[in-house]
């Protein structure tokens, strides 16, 4: 193990550089940090809305609208690595990227252009480190889930789509009207059909939601819990 390691709810050593299988506990760690994690950056007035609910709310839609249990069974776990590393916001993360690109540039000599190449130079280090971390992350949690990881080209391009869905649906009920327009791939993604008007659950049924469409999905994890 390295030294680099959080403590979880359960009281194990979850190692961020090497995550294994055997650190992820989905019924408890997993499930009760989502349910407290906020989406938006607890940016609802309503109250915290949890990746955890977002999570459940999308599988549900999934199996309401295609009745696919491979994309709900994805879907369900896309963000569970936001139980070990938040969830970090898209203009978070590109602040983060920015700023690492200026702080490169700052250190390298040279004229305008060494800078703009170190400042993207910069950029891409840290967009790479950070989706190395999450991958790694993710093929832990898949793999004490019993799910393949990396997902196959088409179930990945499938919760992406229904990612956004959500989103279209979360900021139709949750949030105040944009001061400006969001991204392209936002706008124009409508939400889910058959999913009804968001309210904010509280975070114990939003853990209890989730572990419920966890052994519902993964039925083989619902029998070793029992």
């Amino acid at each position: 193990m390295s030294d680099i390691w959080m403590q979880t709810g359960t009281g194990r050593a979850f190692d961020l550089m090497a995550p294994a299988a055997e650190m992820v506990d989905l019924e408890h760690d997993v499930a009760e940090a989502l349910a407290r994690e906020p989406r938006f950056g607890g940016h609802v007035r309503s109250g915290p809305y949890s990746v955890a609910q977002h999570c459940v709310l999308g599988a549900d839609a999934i199996i309401a609208e295609t009745g696919s249990i491979e994309t709900a069974r994805a879907f369900l776990l896309h963000d569970a690595k936001e139980a070990y590393i938040k969830d970090q916001m898209t203009p978070l993360k590109q602040a983060f990227a920015a700023h690492v690109g200026l702080v490169f540039a700052s250190e390298i000599g040279g004229g305008k252009a060494a800078k703009e190449n170190a400042q993207l130079t910069g950029e891409l280090i840290f967009r790479r480190a950070l989706a190395e971390l999450e991958f790694k992350i993710d093929a832990a949690i898949h793999a004490a889930a019993g799910h393949p990881w990396p997902l196959p080209p088409d179930i990945a391009a499938r919760v992406h789509l229904w990612d956004l869905a959500m989103l279209a649906a979360e900021r139709r009920d949750m949030l105040c009207k944009p001061p400006k327009p969001w991204h392209a791939s936002v706008e124009r993604v409508p939400p889910p059909r058959r999913l009804g008007r968001i309210t904010v659950w509280p975070w114990p049924k939003a853990a209890d939601e989730w572990r419920a469409r966890l052994h519902t999905l993964f039925p083989h994890l619902a029998a070793n819990a029992a």
